[in-house]
């Protein structure tokens, strides 16, 4: 009788922990090296250079990641462990002018690329509201860029965060 509880119970345990070893999520991928090795950077703009917030929403990614004191911004994308591009993006299927705040209808994305291989290494985005009044939309982009630059210091940390990318505004 003992017998027959002694393996019960290890048969019990055997199945307790193959279902508790299917239960654990999977190993996450790992992140490209290059985003972890990088220390010069080269960030272009690929928005609408006529575009006074496209033009203010670069000067200030490229002050922010200064101020993260871990790369040097050189002048060259030749020179560059990484290059940055920063595109500047409207839905046009939302009136700008519309009284849904709950509506984006612009969005800033940083394309993180390998200088050497060309490849997309990583993609944040992030959407903000356009506003009609100037000081609202300041803030909307105060906000956006300061998201990004945070996103962009979390991922190419010495031990790497991958931002959730959830946007604090819904499309």
């Amino acid at each position: 009788m003992k017998r027959i509880s002694l393996t019960a119970f290890a048969l019990a345990i055997a199945l307790a922990s193959s279902l508790s070893a299917r239960a654990q999520d999977p190993p996450s991928a790992p992140l490209p090296t290059a985003l972890t090795n990088a220390t010069k950077l080269f960030l272009g703009n690929a928005g609408d250079q006529e575009n006074a917030d496209c033009l203010r929403a670069y000067d200030d990614f490229y002050a922010g990641v200064a101020n993260l004191k871990r790369f040097q911004q050189v002048a060259d994308p030749n020179q560059a462990d990484l290059i940055l591009e920063l595109h500047y993006e409207i839905n046009l299927g939302q009136a700008i002018g519309s009284g849904d705040t709950n509506r984006s209808v612009r969005q800033f994305r940083i394309v993180l690329i390998d200088p050497h291989s060309h490849a997309v290494l990583w993609t944040l985005v992030e959407r903000t509201n356009y506003a009609i009044r100037q000081t609202n939309r300041n803030k909307n982009l105060d906000e956006t860029v300061s998201d990004l630059v945070r996103d962009f210091d979390l991922l190419v940390s010495p031990t790497p965060i991958p931002p959730s990318n959830k946007s604090k505004v819904t499309h």
